[in-house]
This record gives structure tokens, C-alpha cells and sequence, in this order.
């Protein structure tokens, strides 16, 4: 019963009430709580590639029986099954929480605004340094040519 994943809250009430008797012998039997332990991973392995089938989309072989002449005949045929957009969404919030959970953290109004401030003014001073490093490159132009204007070497 719990080969095939199942809870031992599950298995232990298909027991009668036995599922306080199921963790102890988990706790201490090694044998019986490895079993336990690969059933649920097989289980959980079952769920994880149908969750992701699911939210992919994939194709599935159907069957289907008619009757012909009164004799029965047996279809199979493919099915398109498009992805479910909420196994994506259950999906990517599990896998990914920082970008898809429901309650992402609330983002300041006022702290937004700083920090465009903070970034503008740091546009602006590098705006200005590469004013000043253009300028400069310009005199050092002039002064190797020798065009500077008498004068100005002094700046």
C-alpha cells in the first residue's frame, strides 16, 4: 500500500487506525522505511512528469472501440493536449517563488524614487567626467600640435 506513494495517514486509516504503528516501524525498521521512503520518491517522480507534461502540453495515443457490422473495432489515435496555463503557474511558483509567487514583496513608491534619483544623478556625473575627459583630450591634441592659443597653456 505505501509502494505506490501513498501517505502512511492514508495507508494507516486503510488499517484501521493504525498509522501511529506505521511511523514507528518507519522509525525502527531500516527494510520497512526505505521502502517507504523509495515508494513516495517513485510517486513523487510520477507527479513531477505528469505535472510537467501537463503544463507543456503533450500528445497522448487514444483507444477508442466501435461497433462495425456488428463486430467491435479497436482506434487508436493521437490527441494534442495543449499546455494548462495553471500547471505553469503552479509549476514556475514552486520552482521559482522569487519571480512567481502571489505575494511578491511590496515595492516603495518612495524607495522607487530614490533610487531613479540616485541613478540620474549618477548619469549626469558621468555625463559631465566625460565632458571634461573629451576636453582634455582635445588640449593635448592642440598642445602636441602646437595650436594651442598663447595663453591658454596655463588652464
Amino acid at each position: 500500500m505505501l509502494h505506490d506513494g501513498r501517505h502512511q495517514r492514508d495507508a494507516g486509516g486503510a488499517l484501521r487506525g493504525l498509522a501511529h504503528h506505521l511511523d514507528n516501524w518507519i522509525a525502527t525498521i531500516p527494510d520497512f522505511g526505505d521502502a517507504v521512503r523509495k515508494g513516495r520518491e517513485v510517486a513523487d517522480a510520477a507527479v513531477v512528469s505528469a505535472l510537467y507534461a501537463r503544463a507543456t502540453g503533450t500528445q497522448r495515443t487514444m483507444t477508442r472501440v466501435f461497433c462495425h457490422k456488428g463486430q467491435p473495432v479497436t482506434v487508436s489515435y493521437p490527441v494534442e493536449l495543449p499546455p494548462d496555463v495553471r500547471a505553469c503557474i503552479f509549476w514556475l511558483r514552486n520552482r521559482r517563488p522569487g519571480q512567481w509567487r502571489e505575494n511578491r514583496p511590496f515595492v516603495d513608491e518612495a524607495d522607487e524614487e530614490e533610487r531613479w534619483r540616485e541613478l540620474e544623478e549618477a548619469s549626469q556625473r558621468a555625463e559631465r567626467m566625460k565632458s571634461e575627459y573629451e576636453s582634455m583630450d582635445a588640449r593635448a591634441a592642440m598642445t602636441s600640435q602646437g595650436t594651442m592659443p598663447a595663453g591658454s597653456e596655463a588652464q
